[in-house]
C-alpha cells in the first residue's frame, strides 16, 4: 500500500478550499450561510483520538508487545488511518474556504460566530489529518515492498 504524502494532503486541502471559498462566498452574498455547530469539532477530535488509539495497538504489535494482533486488523488499521488523514485534509479545505469566504464580515457579530466555529472545526480537522498520518506511520513497515515498483525490493531484483 502506498503511503500518503503531505503534498497529496495539501493538494486536497487547497483544492477543496478554493471550491469551498467560492461556493460559500456566493451563498453568503445571496442568503444566510450554513451554521457549523461546535460539536463538529468535538466529533473530529474524538475521531482523531480513536484513530491514534487503534494505531497504537498496531505500534505495540510491531514492537512485539502485543503478539496476538491479527495482521489483517493491522492492514485495516492502516487503511483507516489513511482515510482519516484524507478526510481531515478535505475538511481542512472545506472549513478553511468557509472561514475565508466569511472573514470579510467579521464586524457583523453573527457572522463572526460562524467564522470562529469554522476556524475551530478547521483546527480539529488538522488534528484529525495529523492523527491519521501518525497512525499510518505506526502501521507501516520500514522496508515495505509497496515502496518499490512491482513489489520487489532492490535485494530481490
Amino acid at each position: 500500500m502506498a503511503r500518503l504524502t503531505w503534498r497529496r494532503l495539501v493538494v486536497v486541502a487547497l483544492g477543496l478550499g478554493v471550491i469551498s471559498a467560492g461556493l460559500n462566498f456566493w451563498i453568503s452574498r445571496s442568503g444566510s450561510p450554513l451554521r457549523i455547530s461546535w460539536s463538529v469539532s468535538v466529533a473530529l477530535v474524538i475521531a482523531a483520538l480513536a484513530t491514534l488509539g487503534i494505531g497504537w495497538e498496531v505500534r505495540q504489535y510491531r514492537e512485539g508487545k502485543r503478539p496476538g494482533l491479527s495482521p489483517f486488523k493491522a492492514a485495516k488499521t492502516a487503511v483507516f488511518a489513511q482515510a482519516a488523514a484524507l478526510t481531515g485534509a478535505a475538511l481542512v479545505g472545506l472549513y478553511g474556504g468557509y472561514a475565508a469566504a466569511l472573514i470579510g464580515d467579521w464586524g457583523h457579530p453573527p457572522r463572526r460566530t460562524l467564522v470562529l466555529t469554522a476556524l475551530l472545526a478547521l483546527l480539529a480537522s488538522v488534528v484529525l489529518c495529523a492523527a491519521g498520518r501518525v497512525a499510518e506511520k505506526w502501521c507501516s513497515l520500514d522496508n515495505d515492498d509497496d515502496d518499490y515498483p512491482g513489489g520487489t525490493t532492490p535485494e530481490t531484483a
